[in-house]
């Protein structure tokens, strides 16, 4: 009996010292679990500083869980109400799902802030525009928020961030629907007008911008710095100004308007062109006379809007005095647009072609160091809208006629004229190898040629001379739509004041004044010796080695480099074809 109880009880006290090194061990881990860091318990303990609080990690816990069921298992629902779908997507799986706009002490007032003042005192926006009514309806809703509720504050995270997507995207990219307007164009190409407009997207990673820096750094650093842009803004609001008094009155058709005369009309014509900067003047408010401040003031008036300048009130100058300030405002915040697609980099030398402006201008470091009269692509051959680098010169070039132009213009002309070609110097050949002489056509079935469609089997061209249609200069950007700056013997066209008679080309009035822009920066460009060359009918190409970006545009609305703000006609109606969404 007493050996039962001595194992009994040594039985007793193995399993107790099993049991208490057991419980030992156990609380020895619970004791290591408590003391293991916060961050380290959690699914984005990477997120996660070593000051972080239980209450942080205990609400980005839950609100993680939140989001993910509202973007993967409740994704239909969920954008169904809310847009920007895949840069919701992929913003929030770059954050871990963890909150953008909201964390455990509530809002973040500074970035919340921060993306409604923008919003705010971004001019370009109508107040009535989506983005606009968007911001006030969350403003409005986060207002009257009065007690914390996770479910509420995710709803309103996500709608924050479409928001921000929203309004950067407006920012970056402006509201023209590209889309639509390139479908226009294939229309037009499709009635045999060639019209075409090549749009530079900017590349930024949006998602990637939200999560690294302040919204206020983001729009400083994409909004545009080139062609004026800044200076375009300024004039935006200052018009805005002008809309918000109540905008212009008419200027009648009065007899006052006349030098010399004075009246009311004078003086409201004087106040029209004081809104508008023109009239700089001081008065004594007392005569209101049409003297030479004035005729000064129409003057510059004219010149801005394309107009012959006189400095007298005549019917097309009092219609674009006419022009409602929303008029002006709706053409500015366009081209506003247009340069917002445009390429947004320091060069050093450019050339910019604004086609409603029929000019040509050379700039070097910011400044303009040389403009000059251009004629673009007529009502059927629009000049394309594009960038390109300039790489070459040809001095006393051949004209390469075009198929397009072999097929509807120059065999209709040799049935008409068997004479046609001789008398303009034209040669046909088979190749473009020019040691070989040009063949005999005398003896060619034109009309077999042009019913068979075989025009492409012979190459017409012209070789330089005095009636060359390039003239002796052409500087080459090779491109898709064949399309360049050249010379040309037709220099009275230069003295109209529309000059759309190209079939694409841009034919430049000062050619010589081009070149000489490209020798001071180029070894392979002696100017003395291109001009000895230019006396003569040698063809000589000039390589670059450093190219020339070249930019066509099409601005209707823009700031010159003298400081004023120009308006020109819609010479494409392109204008009017190009739509700007209510974003």
């Amino acid at each position: 009996m007493h050996v039962i109880k001595t194992l009994f009880f040594l039985t007793i006290t193995i399993v107790l010292a099993v049991a208490l090194e057991a419980m030992t061990m156990t609380s020895v881990k619970e004791f290591d679990s408590i003391n293991t860091s916060f961050q380290e318990l959690s699914s984005n303990h990477k997120t996660y500083d070593k000051n972080v609080s239980l209450s942080e990690i205990i609400y980005n816990e839950k609100s993680t869980k939140g989001l993910m069921n509202l973007i993967i298992n409740e994704e239909i629902k969920t954008f169904n109400r809310i847009s920007y779908k895949k840069f919701i997507q992929d913003v929030y799986q770059r954050n871990r799902y963890v909150p953008l706009w909201f964390d455990n002490k509530g809002i973040k007032r500074e970035a919340l802030l921060e993306l409604f003042n923008t919003i705010k005192s971004d001019i370009t926006l109508n107040k009535k525009s989506r983005i606009v009514q968007r911001y006030k309806a969350l403003e409005q809703k986060i207002a009257n928020v009065k007690v914390r509720n996770l479910d509420t504050e995710l709803e309103l995270d996500l709608q924050l961030s479409a928001l921000y997507r929203s309004y950067l995207g407006y920012h970056i990219y402006g509201a023209i629907e590209w889309v639509g307007f390139q479908q226009k164009l294939s229309s037009l190409r499709r009635q045999k007008i060639a019209a075409n407009w090549v749009t530079n997207n900017p590349q930024y990673d949006i998602a990637d911008l939200m999560l690294r820096y302040p919204l206020s750094h983001i729009v400083s650093v994409t909004t545009p710095s080139s062609f004026n842009y800044h200076q375009l803004l300024n004039e935006l609001n200052r018009l805005r100004s002008v809309q918000n008094q109540g905008g212009w009155k008419k200027i009648p058709n009065s007899s006052q308007l006349v030098y010399g005369k004075s009246g009311t009309v004078v003086k409201q014509l004087i106040e029209r062109l004081r809104s508008e900067g023109d009239y700089r003047c001081k008065h004594d408010g007392k005569v209101y006379t049409y003297d030479n401040c004035l005729k000064k003031a129409v003057q510059q008036f004219q010149k801005r809007h394309g107009l012959y300048v006189s400095g007298k009130i005549n019917a097309p100058t009092r219609n674009k005095l006419n022009l409602s300030v929303e008029w002006k405002i709706e053409k500015i915040l366009l081209n506003l647009d247009r340069i917002k697609r445009l390429p947004d980099q320091a060069e050093d030398r450019y050339v910019v072609v604004n086609i409603p402006d029929f000019k040509l201008y050379y700039k070097e470091y910011g400044q303009e160091k040389l403009n000059m009269r251009v004629i673009v692509g007529d009502k059927t051959h629009h000049t394309p809208i594009f960038s390109n680098q300039i790489s070459f010169i040809v001095l006393n070039p051949y004209w390469l006629i075009p198929d397009s132009i072999v097929q509807k213009e120059m065999i209709p002309n040799i049935l008409k004229n068997p004479d046609y070609l001789a008398q303009r110097g034209y040669e046909v050949r088979k190749d473009y190898a020019l040691a070989r002489p040009p063949i005999d056509t005398s003896t060619i079935d034109w009309a077999q040629v042009l019913r068979s469609g075989q025009t492409n089997n012979y190459k017409f061209m012209q070789p330089p001379g005095p009636k060359n249609a390039l003239g002796k200069i052409k500087f080459k950007f090779p491109n898709q739509f064949a399309v360049y700056l050249h010379d040309t013997p037709t220099k009275k066209l230069f003295n109209k004041a529309k000059r759309a008679f190209s079939h694409g080309c841009i034919r430049i009035a000062e050619p010589n004044a081009l070149l000489a822009t490209f020798a001071p920066h180029e070894r392979s460009i002696n100017y003395n010796q291109a001009k000895r060359v230019l006396k003569g009918k040698t063809k000589m190409q000039l390589n670059l080695s450093q190219h020339v970006p070249v930019h066509i545009v099409y601005l209707t609305a823009w700031v010159h480099s003298d400081g004023l703000l120009h308006y020109r006609n819609d010479v494409y109606n392109y204008d009017s074809k190009q739509h700007r969404v209510n974003h």
